[in-house]
């Protein structure tokens, strides 16, 4: 609560903002029943919270110009009652929380920002999953802007940010009888400088983090990180640009067994010559030291690009690659010629064309046959479940060394295979695919995948790709026509079973309808593929239909599938999705969506899975009350396991 004092007269030296709050009242009953060939779990659970909440925005201390803030306070007391396989259990407490920042000197060129806020709340996760979280952070930052006394020194153009902050997080997620706990405390020092010039513009960041596991004090580790970045615009007429890119990263745990430090840097010069003709000049170094040893690979690209009467444009690219490993060295070079046509027709319509070749030589000097990957970027799918995922850059993977970690949150955290995610090989592919009960991946999550792959030690060989496609776009209808195909030769070395040669083709077809208050699109995709490890035919699908009805209503409707035979190797793999909404939304009255959705998988590789989620949610708002229930149902399949959950949600808000 906050007090005021006077000390100059009648003056306060603290004078409030506007006050607002809320007061809240939940009730939320969860049935989930999971059953397998020899076993059954019956969970029944109900809980009561009443919250409340207090804020206090725009404070400011004896002048807004000398400190103004914000605060806000949040009480939530919570009662439930559950069973578990006929064990009852009543579990109730307190979750607080707290808001709070202020500027100090914000009109002034120095200023200081102060920020700490804490947040405890109990969410709910698919499949009858939950997760009770508390994050708490604090920290400030001080910063420097372009009108400060430097400007008077003859530095214009110049501000910069020093910042320092302290993260808490806890964390306790459970699906299906999995378990994930985290307790992390990080620390973070920031700082930030830009300046700018007449026709340039130089920046730089640096980030220190040190995160301690409290749950695995082994994984604890400290990284660095600077950005240096360089832009100038130069030449008679300014048609020439230099972008030049500096980006070191340092990772170290706490025990010392695991460091890796990356420095790339990226040199770029454009050349504007005229105006339907520019060239390219690039240089990349990547430098990757790894407990697996080290890796630095120089790259040179130059591109050239014509442009004829705004139809027919023309690439030309040369690229040349050298890459020095623990083991040896790698390198290629290559050549590429690229055409794209477009131009328009009658009916708002356009047709296209690409058509290209490129000649690649790639040669190995390896004393050994696997090369290591260390943290290849990548993101979860969202939504997960029903066969997504992504694939691996490379190929002939050693399944066994694959690493996956989760990086939400800036931590580290190792995922564990068929709990939080499968492997699926697809010739010399590998594909990871992402689990809907996951206690750790959520959609979206950043990952990075470590892991080595094999590769003939010495050899050389020539790879020649070529490609071709056509199509029209009109306002209703879009059809293309696409191949594309390689072919490597050996040129020297004695292992050739690394080559491969590959025929694709692709059609597709794309109808659109707009009438008014229907919108329409159907598309559909036949492909096939024909190469020495992976041959397949796939027939995929997409439907969207969106309507405003009367009353306010919308309704939406998605379909998704995809059927792929696999002759090389033998295999099937089948999935469909589908996903209904029906909106209504007035103005000062009840907004509601009701849905259903239905995501399946089914291949010979793996246990069928299918998920299927319905339910209703509305919100009604009365004056300053908010009434917002919601019911869901969800059912969770894969082989033997069987996931049943019911959930009836209420909510009852008075802001004031």
């Amino acid at each position: 609560m906050l007090v005021i004092h006077e000390t100059r007269g009648a003056e306060p030296w603290l004078v409030p903002g506007t006050w607002g709050g809320s007061l809240e009242l939940g009730y939320e009953r969860e049935r989930q029943q999971t059953r397998t060939d020899n076993s059954q779990s019956d969970l029944a659970r109900s809980r009561m919270n009443e919250r409340m909440e207090i804020r206090n925005s725009g404070f400011y201390v004896v002048d807004p110009k000398l400190l103004t803030g914000n605060l806000g306070l949040t009480a939530d007391f919570f009662q439930e009652r559950g069973r578990v396989d006929g064990v009852e259990n009543a579990p109730h407490g307190r979750l607080t929380g707290y808001t709070f920042d202020a500027g100090i000197l914000p009109a002034k060129p120095y200023t200081a920002a102060l920020f700490a806020n804490r947040n405890q709340n109990i969410l709910d996760r698919p499949f009858g999953g939950r997760s009770d979280i508390s994050y708490e952070t604090r920290g400030a930052t001080l910063r420097l802007r372009e009108d400060s006394f430097l400007k008077d020194l003859g530095v214009p153009y110049f501000n910069s940010a020093l910042g320092t902050r302290q993260e808490h997080t806890q964390e306790t997620t459970t699906i299906l009888n999995q378990t994930l706990r985290r307790d992390e405390f990080r620390n973070v020092l920031t700082f930030d400088a830009n300046k700018g010039f007449q026709t340039a513009d130089l920046g730089f960041h640096y980030e220190l983090n040190d995160l301690d596991n409290r749950v695995f004090p082994d994984t604890s580790f400290q990284t660095q990180a600077a950005n240096l970045t360089y832009g100038l615009d130069f030449g008679p007429t300014l048609n020439r640009r230099w972008d030049s890119r500096v980006h070191y990263y340092d990772y170290q745990r706490r025990t010392g067994e695991d460091t890796r430090t990356f420095l790339t840097v990226d040199e770029q010069l454009r050349l504007d010559h005229h105006e339907n003709l520019f060239t390219d000049y690039r240089y990349l170094l990547s430098r990757i030291a790894a407990p697996t040893g080290t890796t630095t690979t120089q790259t040179v690209i130059l591109h050239a690009q014509h442009r004829l009467y705004r139809n027919l444009t023309t690439d030309v690219t040369a690229q040349s690659m050298r890459q020095d490993i623990a083991d040896g060295e790698r390198a290629n070079d290559a050549v590429q010629l690229d055409f794209n046509y477009r131009r328009g027709l009658a009916w708002n319509g356009q047709v296209f064309g690409r058509a290209g070749t490129r000649y690649q030589i790639d040669g190995n000097d390896l004393a050994g046959s696997s090369i290591a990957v260390t943290d290849e970027p990548h993101a979860a799918p969202a939504p997960l479940g029903g066969g997504a995922g992504f694939t691996l850059n490379n190929l002939f993977v050693i399944a066994s060394t694959i690493v996956v970690v989760d990086t939400r949150g800036g931590g580290r955290v190792t995922a564990t295979l068929n709990v939080d995610y499968d492997v699926l090989q697809e010739g010399e592919y590998i594909k990871i695919i992402p689990l809907a009960t996951s206690p750790l991946i959520q959609p979206g999550d950043p990952l990075l995948v470590s892991y080595s792959y094999g590769t003939a030690p010495s050899i050389r060989f020539s790879t020649v790709s070529r490609w071709l496609s056509i199509g029209a776009d009109f306002r209703w209808l879009a059809f293309s026509l696409a191949r594309d195909e390689y072919d490597q030769t050996l040129l020297s070395g004695q292992d050739g079973r690394f080559l491969d040669d590959q025929r694709r083709n692709t059609a597709q077809l794309e109808l659109r309808g707009d009438w008014n208050r229907i919108q329409a699109r159907a598309t559909a995709l036949y492909q096939t593929q024909d190469s020495t490890r992976l041959a397949y035919t796939r027939r995929q699908y997409n439907q969207s239909l969106t309507a405003r009805l009367p009353f306010d209503f919308t309704l939406g409707l998605q379909a998704e599938g995809s059927v792929t035979d696999f002759t090389v190797p033998v295999r099937a793999s089948k999935t469909r999705s589908l996903r209904a909404t029906l909106d209504r939304y007035v103005v000062n009255g009840w907004y509601v969506t009701a849905f259903g959705a239905m995501r399946a998988l089914e291949d010979s590789e793996f246990a069928d899975e299918t998920i299927r989620e319905a339910g209703v949610r509305a919100r009604r708002t009365l004056g300053k009350l908010d009434v917002a229930p919601s019911f869901t149902w969800s059912r969770f399949e894969r082989g033997v396991i069987e996931t049943r959950d019911r959930r009836l949600m209420l909510r009852a808000t008075r802001r004031f």
